[in-house]
């Protein structure tokens, strides 16, 4: 009798961690025409928790959390604003991004052990297409979409578009 017990507390010991884990998160985007994909370990969403509802979203190309780590440099977008409260949509637009606490930054071919990057563009503040829209919002899970405007360091714009599915993965 004391056998099936134990196997039964064997057996949820080790399914119920594993039904547990997150599911995978998404990013893809088109920057400038061309293709940015991220994988599940390169992608961060970090709600700051304070009054204002800062959050940080950022990605890093597809294998850039590799073990070892690439050899190849990684390009990284990264989304940093106000507004988000837990387990709620949110829309925001080029009026909230042209605040100084609102903020987007691609780095393209950032050396894996440091270094500055090959080429960095930062958020057009003035671009009335700036937008930022969580669609879907499921306990800590949020899925949405963005459109923005970068400049390089030459004042060249670069369009970005794209959607993403993270997790606030944070204790």
């Amino acid at each position: 009798m004391r056998i099936p017990v134990l196997r039964c507390l064997v057996f949820s010991a080790v399914l119920l961690p594993l039904a547990a884990q997150a599911e995978t998160q998404t990013f893809s985007a088109q920057i400038g025409g061309a293709e940015f994909v991220s994988d599940d370990d390169s992608i961060s969403l970090v709600p700051a928790g304070n009054a204002s509802g800062s959050f940080s979203l950022s990605a890093s190309s597809k294998g850039a959390s590799a073990w070892p780590p690439p050899k190849t440099p990684v390009d990284r977008l990264s989304i940093i604003c106000g507004g988000l409260a837990a387990g709620q949509r949110l829309k925001l637009d080029s009026g909230n991004f042209s605040r100084a606490e609102c903020d987007v930054r691609f780095s393209k071919g950032v050396k894996t052990m440091g270094g500055d990057p090959d080429a960095e563009y930062k958020l057009d503040k003035q671009h009335a297409g700036n937008q930022f829209e969580i669609e879907r919002a499921e306990g800590k899970r949020y899925a949405g979409r963005f459109s923005f405007r970068l400049l390089d360091a030459a004042g060249q714009a670069h369009d970005v578009s794209g959607s993403f599915q993270a997790e606030d993965r944070q204790l």
